[in-house]
């Protein structure tokens, strides 16, 4: 887990991209110029998760009885801890920021299923808009210009 610290001086909207390896955490602002959109990085989180075997034990662990593992469904539960974790650590990053009370949560169809089903058992005090979209690759200045998030900050456009 690491975490880069900005202080926001005004409330500021909250732009989540994430995917099942990682999630940033912006705080959206208006500038002049070229591009009015600004976006500073408040925070970053790594999936930290062990990777397992395909029996479920971490690797190097000796064990002798054969298990016959569903990949898919471990890759599933890997996805969706590692979603409720994001979750819990946005809740918490929300609290130490001045927001103006909302979060767009940008992520891969699936990823982003699995934040749902977080959200759904986690008091996250937001307004939330969901935009479904695999910018994690992209750089903080090549997200500011990225039309998925002009337009989830700016909806009119």
């Amino acid at each position: 887990m690491a975490a880069n610290s900005i202080k926001i001086a005004a409330p500021a909207s909250c732009v989540l991209v994430a995917d099942q390896h990682g999630a940033r955490l912006f705080a959206a602002r208006r500038r002049r110029g070229s591009h009015p959109l600004g976006l500073d990085e408040v925070a970053s989180h790594d999936n930290a998760l062990i990777a397992h075997d395909r029996g479920g034990r971490p690797p190097g662990t000796k064990v002798r009885r054969v298990t016959f593992a569903n990949p898919d469904r471990d890759h599933d539960v890997m996805r969706d801890q590692f979603a409720a974790d994001v979750v819990a650590w946005v809740a918490a990053e929300l609290r130490t920021i001045p927001t103006d009370g909302t979060l767009r949560m940008i992520a891969p169809p699936e990823f982003l299923g699995a934040m749902r089903r977080a959200l759904s058992s986690h008091p996250l005090a937001a307004r939330i808009t969901e935009h479904a979209a695999d910018l994690t690759h992209l750089s903080t200045s090549e997200l500011e210009r990225h039309e998925a998030i002009i337009h989830e900050l700016n909806p009119a456009t």
